[in-house]
């Protein structure tokens, strides 16, 4: 492996997690023009292509994908700090969490009231107070403009409760992971049996699973690593297959009556997902860097992971709402552009140098 890849990782920036990162912006924003817009439906009924379809629309693993990426990255932060001053400092983590995700969400929010006060868009107060609040996926149908705002609920409540956890010693964050995940099935095989208006399956108690997989996968990655190195590339390929065929495998395993067992693990966005998707994160950073490597880290597509978060606020309005001429295809991507350049650049960029006062040791 090459020095300057031994130094990113040991500074803890790995590499290959903005290519992934854009992978994951993209599914979100097919899934969006495909739902609002209809985008791959000439090419509905074609058989051959069924599953490249269902897969590059799958916005929900996009967001999976996400979820784990930040708890791997994040809790590989707090491991780092650790070993570097023997704790980690709540202040310091709070300060960059703030930091790296009010600024730009907020700055979102500002420009929906005076679109409001405008009379271009209208979101109710309930939507406002869950927005604002970081409680959206309470009020997940409220409407289109900040729906999407569930996923960094659902972060902004985990990363309120996991450096706490974190803190309490060694063993009690890997319990305490392992508790996450395993509490999501149970969860979900519940609200199947006894659904509820409050809870659907984009709220904190379904989705943790994604995140405690990711902070999972960074506790214990060594040893993870030494497990998978033998056949990393076949088990990466395995991965990937298996994703592909998760819209079929209900149906396969009800011809042997085994399709029950999907109600407590889901499907690509469920706990045998995230698992999928965590061996593909570890291949992807630590793996040979052959085609794939070469691929997430191309300049064009690791720019486009920098800017994905602004992408991830800006596409929403830009692909569905109400049908404006600047919702429609191709102009909505040359829109989502321009705004999340400009919020990068202008909001996020200078606040993540404020951020660099709070960074961790190296």
């Amino acid at each position: 492996m090459p020095l300057a890849i031994r130094k990113e990782m040991t500074k803890t920036r790995y590499p290959s997690l903005n290519g992934l990162r854009a992978f994951s912006i993209l599914l979100v924003i097919i899934h969006h023009l495909n739902l609002k817009h209809g985008l791959l439906a000439p090419l509905q009924g074609i058989r051959w292509i069924e599953p490249i379809l269902f897969f590059i629309q799958d916005g929900h693993l996009g967001v999976n994908v996400f979820f784990v990426i930040s708890g791997f990255l994040i809790t590989s932060l707090m491991l780092n700090e650790e070993a570097a001053t023997k704790t980690v400092s709540l202040k310091k983590f709070y300060m960059r969490r703030t930091l790296r995700v009010f600024p730009a969400y907020y700055f979102l929010l500002l420009v929906y009231f005076i679109l409001q006060l405008l009379h271009v868009i209208y979101i109710s107060n309930g939507s406002w107070i869950t927005a604002i609040t970081y409680t959206k996926y309470f009020n997940r149908y409220g409407d289109w403009y900040t729906s999407h705002a569930w996923s960094l609920s659902i972060e902004e409540q985990f990363y309120l409760c996991w450096p706490l956890i974190f803190l309490a010693g060694a063993n009690f964050r890997k319990v305490g992971a392992v508790i996450m995940i395993a509490m999501v099935p149970c969860v979900r095989t519940y609200l199947y049996f006894h659904p509820s208006p409050w809870f659907n399956d984009l709220n904190f108690f379904t989705r943790i699973d994604a995140i405690a997989t990711g902070c999972l996968f960074a506790l214990y990655k060594d040893r993870i690593l030494e497990l998978l190195r033998p056949r990393f590339t076949l088990l990466f390929y395995v991965c990937f297959v298996i994703l592909f065929a998760f819209p079929y495998l209900p149906a396969w395993a009800g011809m042997v009556h085994l399709d029950s067992v999907f109600i407590p693990l889901g499907l690509a966005h469920g706990t045998i997902g995230n698992f999928l998707v965590a061996i593909i994160v570890m291949y992807s950073v630590f793996g040979p860097q052959r085609i794939w490597f070469k691929l997430l880290n191309l300049r064009i597509v690791n720019y486009i992971g920098l800017l994905s978060y602004s992408i991830y606020l800006w596409q929403q309005i830009f692909t569905g709402g109400d049908n404006w001429w600047v919702t429609g295809v191709p102009q909505s991507l040359l829109c989502i552009a321009v705004m999340s350049l400009f919020s990068y650049y202008i909001i996020e960029k200078p606040f993540n140098k404020l951020r660099s006062r709070f960074a961790v040791p190296e």
